[in-house]
C-alpha cells in the first residue's frame, strides 16, 4: 500500500473520524484499532498520535471517550450524533442501508464492526433528509423494498466467526490457508491446505473457491463447514488462466455436471413458455408453439445440477426431449419419486 504524505493531517483525521462507530450500536473502537486500520490505508501513525488527535477532535465533533482502560481508550460517536459526510448522497446512503440489511451474513464480524460508523452515517443521512414537503423520508423507502428468494426460503447456516475472519483475510492478502473442514456427508473434519481464489454467495450459503495442496482444479468449500482456519505466511497459488467471473458464467457455482454446455430441448405448458419468454434460459433460446397446445423450447445451457433441480421442480408441466441422456436421467428420477409415494 503506497504511503500517504504524513503532512496530510486533515485527511488523516477525516479518515479517523469515519472509523469511529456510531453510539447507537453500543460499540467502542480502541485507538490501537484505529491506528492499525490507518496503517492499512497508508497512514503511518502511532497510537499516541491517534489518542491526541481524537481528544482534539472531541472538542469539535460529538465523539466521546470510554476511559475505563487508561492504556487503550475506546471511542465512539455520541448517541443521536450525526456526521454528514461530503459526497454521501441519498442514493449512496440507501445503497449502504441495503448492504447492511441484506449482506450482513456475507461480511465477517471484524468488517461489520469497521463499517458500523458508515452504516450509522447512512442512517442519519436518510433520517434527516426530506426530498420535498410532504414527501416522507427516504428511510421509509427501505420498508418498501424486500428481497425475496426465488426458491423455498431457508435459514442461513451458522458460520464460525474466527474461521470466517481467517478465510477473508487469507483471500484479501493472497495467503495460503490451513483449515479443518468437514466435507458434505462426513461426520468428522479433515485437514486441508487451501489456496483461496474467491467467494461465491449462493442463496443462503457462502462458498470459498479454492484449490487444495498442489492440485490445480478449484473446488467449492462451504463456509459453515469450516471448523478451524489459520492464515499462513506463504503466498496463495493461483491456477494459470483462472478467472472467477468466467468460472461462474460456465456453471461452476451451480455444481457443474460436465464442462461442456448442452443443447436443451423440451416441451412445456403455455404458462411456462410465457415466463421463459420474459426471462430466457439463454441468448439463443427458441420458442415454437405446437399444435396440441404445448410449446417447444430449445436453449444452450450449462450442464449442472441446478439445471436438473429446476427441471424436476416443474413436474408434469415439462417433458425433456434432448439430450437423450438427460431425458433418461429426469425420467428415472420422476419414476423413483412416484415409486416412493406409492410405497408410502
Amino acid at each position: 500500500m503506497p504511503q500517504v504524505d504524513k503532512s496530510s493531517t486533515l485527511i488523516r483525521q477525516w479518515e479517523m473520524l469515519k472509523l469511529v462507530p456510531s453510539g447507537s450500536v453500543g460499540l467502542w473502537v480502541r485507538a490501537s484499532e484505529i491506528a492499525s486500520k490507518l496503517k492499512d490505508a497508508g497512514y503511518e501513525v502511532s497510537v499516541r498520535t491517534v489518542q491526541r488527535d481524537l481528544k482534539e477532535l472531541s472538542a469539535i465533533f460529538p465523539i466521546e471517550l470510554n476511559d475505563k482502560n487508561p492504556r487503550d481508550y475506546g471511542w465512539r460517536w455520541m448517541k443521536n450524533a450525526h456526521l454528514d459526510i461530503p459526497g454521501l448522497s441519498v442514493s449512496e446512503a440507501l445503497a449502504m442501508r441495503l448492504v447492511e440489511t441484506h449482506l450482513k451474513q456475507m461480511l465477517p464480524s471484524s468488517m461489520l464492526e469497521a463499517l458500523q460508523g458508515i452504516f450509522g452515517h447512512a442512517k442519519s443521512r436518510l433520517e434527516n433528509h426530506v426530498a420535498f414537503p410532504g414527501s416522507g423520508k427516504p428511510s421509509d423507502w427501505l420498508n418498501k423494498v424486500k428481497v425475496v428468494q426465488p426458491a423455498q426460503p431457508l435459514i442461513p447456516p451458522k458460520v464460525d466467526e474466527a474461521a470466517q475472519d481467517a478465510i477473508y483475510r487469507a483471500l484479501l492478502e493472497n495467503r495460503q490457508l490451513s483449515a479443518s473442514y468437514r466435507p458434505a456427508g462426513y461426520a468428522e473434519p479433515k485437514d486441508y491446505l487451501l489456496h483461496p481464489l474467491g467467494l461465491i454467495m449462493r442463496g443462503q450459503v457462502c462458498y470459498l473457491v479454492a484449490s487444495a495442496w498442489d492440485y490445480e482444479d478449484p473446488r467449492l468449500y462451504a463456509l459453515h463447514r469450516f471448523e478451524k482456519a489459520e492464515i499462513l505466511g506463504e503466498d496463495s497459488r493461483i491456477p494459470e488462466g483462472f478467472d472467477l467471473e468466467r468460472a461462474v458464467f460456465s456453471g461452476f457455482a451451480d455444481f457443474r455436471n460436465s464442462d461442456e454446455p448442452i443443447r436443451l430441448e423440451f416441451l412445456c405448458e403455455e404458462s411456462n413458455a410465457a415466463y421463459l419468454a420474459e426471462t430466457p434460459l439463454s441468448d439463443d433460446q427458441k420458442i415454437c408453439p405446437e399444435e396440441d397446445g404445448w410449446v417447444r423450447i430449445s436453449a444452450t445451457v450449462n450442464d449442472t445440477w441446478q439445471l436438473r433441480w429446476w427441471l424436476l421442480s416443474q413436474g408434469a408441466s415439462i417433458e425433456v426431449l434432448a439430450p437423450e441422456l438427460l431425458r433418461t436421467e429426469i425420467s428415472e428420477s420422476l419414476e423413483q419419486a412416484l415409486s416412493n409415494y406409492k410405497n408410502g
